[in-house]
């Protein structure tokens, strides 16, 4: 019988055998978009520990691994202390970190005009101004102008990129931009039947059901309303949602099209649990069979992996068809 284990190293140095008899339980949630990925530890503190010699600072470093004795582990990623809690009785302590690099400044609220720069630009400029590595393919579309108005830099790249049809997060001080198309486009990674769940939770959206969106803009040079249309091929019979944005030109308006369509799309999406699967992280696809009209293909939108002491490892995933 596989044993679930996890390894746990506090500001470089591994814990793991240190801790291990007072850790009841870790929970890792790693998100796909616009969040950061969290890691909560909660400890039995009987012996008073973490209330004297053993309480960490907020910042110090936290990286855990889980899985299991006899195979790979999941790379958690790098987390820096954000909360301690305390709570009586029984006396115990929860520490929860955010993914490093969720830095101070990163969450200060800027006012930058962006005139006449790519969207790979504007993210590397931001990269660069936090020290991160800009990570992932970004198409060569033109901003002609976007301005960032007493806002966070991490909520205005969050925008930004759901309006071209990315996804945007933060990990291991990287700045990740993911074309979210390409995401969903991409094989399943793994096969799932009903007996390999533990629960199923899904529904089906039929209040926004779109076969297609317009976007209409005004084109100063041609000056008149240009429009721009991206279809769902998937979908026979639908509305057609039409919004006024503004764009420097036409490629630009399919993306937003195409990224709107994707959001406003009939999708199935909910939750699904199995036993801990340290192979299923965020932003990839599964496909789940023998569920009749809610077989097919899924998107991992935010993934928690959970040990227990009590109840062992389980991992719960948030998904939507693709």
């Amino acid at each position: 019988m596989l044993k679930p284990i996890f390894e746990l190293f506090y500001e470089q140095k591994n814990i793991t055998n240190d801790v291990s008899q007072y850790v009841t339980s870790i929970e890792y949630t790693d998100v796909e978009h616009g969040e950061s990925d969290e890691l909560q530890i909660n400890f039995e503190d009987s012996e008073k520990l973490w209330q004297g010699a053993w309480i960490p600072s907020k910042g110090d470093s936290l990286r855990c691994y889980i899985g299991y004795d006899t195979d790979k582990l999941l790379n958690c990623g790098t987390f820096e202390i954000d909360e301690l809690e305390y709570e009586t009785p029984p006396d115990t302590i929860s520490i929860k970190g955010l993914a490093t690099g969720i830095k101070k400044p990163l969450r200060q609220k800027n006012s930058v005009g962006y005139e006449n720069k790519t969207l790979k630009q504007i993210a590397k400029e931001v990269a660069d101004k936090h020290g991160y590595t800009l990570v992932g393919e970004i198409e060569d579309v033109r901003v002609d102008r976007i301005t960032q108005n007493k806002e966070r830099d991490l909520s205005f790249l969050t925008k930004l990129a759901e309006q071209y049809g990315y996804i945007f997060k933060i990990a291991e001080n990287n700045l990740v931009f993911y074309d979210v198309q390409k995401l969903k486009g991409a094989k399943s990674t793994q096969i799932f039947y009903k007996s390999d769940l533990t629960q199923i939770n899904l529904r089906e959206k039929t209040s926004q059901k779109y076969k297609s969106v317009q976007v209409s803009y005004y084109d100063p040079k041609k000056k008149k309303t240009v429009k721009a249309t991206a279809r769902n091929e998937d979908v026979a019979k639908g509305d057609t949602l039409k919004i006024n944005v503004r764009c420097s030109d036409r490629k630009q308006a399919i993306l937003k099209a195409n990224a709107a369509l994707n959001t406003a799309d009939t999708k199935i999406e909910g939750s699904i649990e199995m036993v801990g699967n340290p192979y299923i992280v965020a932003g990839l696809n599964i496909e789940l069979k023998g569920i009749g009209h809610f077989s097919g293909k899924y998107h991992l939108k935010k993934v928690r992996h959970i040990i227990d002491r009590t109840s062992g490892y389980k991992t719960i995933c948030e998904v939507e068809t693709c």
